[in-house]
């Protein structure tokens, strides 16, 4: 008799969570899949320099016109990369990627600004996030699958 393979277990998502990082010019958002084994990152969209030119009235002015057209399509986005499973997450966008957890080395989550910071400290890289909202829920959530890898400031 010969020996039946099992499918893959299933890679569970813990959450997922909105945040943003900045660019030369404006930032970039991006959605946070917290699952039992990765952190996936997938882009959502970007806000160009007029999102960060609040000083004048044309800058504000931009920044409102360049939402109502971007946030329709990325709602669309949103709501298809929460239904989705991982791997369909990673292959919607060719800038999708994720960070397993045995590749973390430190994970900063800095709560004493307005909006936390999160910093991933890889052993080839370093993504730092700004928290946009929600941010004790990821932070619970980050303690429970990260454990001795996370510092809370």
């Amino acid at each position: 008799m010969g020996s039946q393979r099992l499918p893959e277990e299933m890679e569970l998502v813990h959450g997922d969570f909105r945040v943003a990082t900045r660019l030369s010019m404006g930032l970039e958002y991006l959605r946070l899949f917290v699952t039992d084994r990765r952190i996936i990152v997938a882009h959502i969209g970007k806000r160009g320099a007029g999102s960060q030119a609040t000083v004048s009235l044309f800058g504000r002015l931009s920044a409102a016109v360049e939402d109502l057209f971007k946030s329709g399509r990325e709602s669309v986005s949103k709501r298809k990369l929460r239904e989705s499973i991982p791997d369909e997450v990673l292959a919607e966008d060719k800038d999708n990627f994720f960070v397993n957890y045995d590749d973390i080395v430190e994970v900063t989550f800095d709560q004493r600004f307005v909006r936390p910071k999160l910093v991933v400290l890889t052993r080839d890289d370093k993504f730092q996030f700004i928290v946009p909202g929600g941010s004790q829920n990821l932070l619970e959530l980050l303690q429970r699958v990260l454990e001795r890898k996370l510092r809370v400031l």
